[in-house]
């Protein structure tokens, strides 16, 4: 089900628990505890239970691992009302309209990116009678209440520190649980994706102009959109249902909503392709669209230049040229350009898929490896740093062994916060798992 595909990306990319995730079965909603004048409801903790499970990949293997399961996550849902009602009470908190906006426009964004066009991800909310509009309107009281929990979290646990006495003590206490620093590389790349040359733009450019024409003298819009649209995009002929500006990209906005009843736009480039596009009504600021969509995907020369560029790339990376300014001038990866293609560090254990082998035994600083090809593109490497994988000590290791330290006594504090919260909050607990 596609929308409950969106739903639960949404509110695991969010951490929010809430009733409104629709279940794969029915469930007849009875109360399974009251938290002061809040009341969790079966249907709420089943649906918890399954983002969890979906979240961490947890699967109980008997009846005492699933009653012990539904026990845990529902103890969480309890100290979270908690902790809502007092932030709810405190009122020195307050949480602007522009703050909500943008955490719920960064979720959208997220979700977004896990279709492989963001006209998939709108015909997938429209399929289901959805703008992103609507589904921002649904969440927003999730995302308000997560906010003000955060906000007041934070501000009654930012002022916690801890001595050297007690990161000594912390040490003394847990050197044999604590997890080794893991093996670790820091790395920058120059991404090269496969991009369509000016020659196949202009030729979908070209047969735009010609189905549009087709349109214009009579031909039916909507078996065109079938007959030329990519995957994705064909579907109902291309009908993208009633959509605000908040709903497109800026792009595809500026043209299709400048339209009147019935026109058709001229050829309008986005990165998703080439569209064409019809206002078939118009009810308020949203409009009924329906488009043609054309592929501008790169040749088979197209991909072929990228490869010879990147070889060349690497080659001049091994003779000396500064990969830094090479990133600089050629990679397509707008967020780390500017950097000079550095990504960071990177666990060698939790690399991406793609990189392991390359990565593994690499552990001299300077080097280049490349290319490596991923969904992304071609991927050409630098090793800026090594760590090598050992325990962590006091001596080399104090400022990590110091945050360590400062979560524990983080979560000490607040089981003993959440005791307090419970002694002055009336709880039940309705029904016996």
């Amino acid at each position: 089900m596609r929308l409950k595909y969106i739903y639960v990306l949404f509110l695991l990319l969010l951490g929010v628990q809430t009733s409104d995730v629709k279940a794969e079965r029915e469930v007849v909603d009875k109360i399974v505890a009251v938290v002061g004048d809040e009341v969790i409801l079966v249907s709420e903790l089943a649906n918890q239970i399954q983002l969890i499970a979906f979240q961490t990949g947890q699967q109980p293997k008997s009846e005492a691992e699933m009653k012990k399961f539904q026990q845990d996550i529902l103890d969480q849902m309890v100290s979270d009302r908690l902790f809502l009602l007092a932030a709810k009470d405190d009122t020195t908190i307050s949480i602007r309209d522009e703050e909500i906006e943008q955490m719920l426009d960064d979720q959208v964004t997220r979700i977004a990116q896990n279709y492989p066009t963001y006209d998939e991800f709108l015909n997938a909310l429209a399929s289901e009678g959805l703008t992103v509009r609507e589904l921002k309107k649904k969440y927003r009281m999730d995302v308000e209440n997560q906010l003000l929990k955060q906000r007041f979290i934070n501000k009654k646990l930012y002022s916690i520190s801890v001595s050297k006495h007690e990161v000594e003590e912390f040490y003394d206490k847990f050197a044999d649980s604590i997890p080794s620093q893991p093996e670790g590389v820091k790395l920058a790349h120059i991404l090269l994706t496969y991009k369509a040359s000016q020659k196949v733009v202009d030729s979908v450019q070209t047969l735009a102009q010609q189905l549009r024409k087709q349109v214009l003298e009579g031909a039916d819009f909507a078996e065109l959109s079938k007959a030329y649209s990519i995957e994705g995009a064909k579907e109902n002929g291309g009908e993208l249902g009633y959509l605000s500006k908040d709903d497109v990209v800026p792009e595809f906005a500026r043209a299709a909503f400048n339209l009147n009843i019935g026109d058709i736009s001229g050829a309008v480039q986005t990165q998703f392709g080439v569209h064409i596009i019809k206002c078939e009504d118009i009810k308020g600021d949203r409009y009924k669209l329906r488009h043609i969509l054309l592929d501008t995907a790169p040749s088979k020369e197209d991909s072929l230049a990228t490869k010879q560029l990147a070889d060349s790339l690497v080659k001049e990376c091994w003779n000396g040229a500064d990969f830094a300014l090479i990133a600089k001038t050629y990679s397509d990866d707008n967020e780390t350009r500017a950097q000079g293609g550095e990504l960071g560090w990177f666990a060698a254990e939790q690399m991406p898929p793609e990189f392991v082998d390359a990565v593994t035994g690499w552990n001299e600083a300077g080097e280049i490896r490349g290319p490596i090809e991923s969904r992304f593109g071609l991927h050409i490497l630098k090793l800026l740093e090594y760590q090598e994988g050992r325990k962590y000590t006091l001596e080399s290791d104090f400022d990590q062994l110091k945050e360590l330290a400062r979560q524990d006594k983080t979560g000490q504090i607040v089981d003993k916060w959440i005791e307090e919260l419970k002694q002055k909050t009336y709880i039940s607990y309705q029904i016996d798992l």
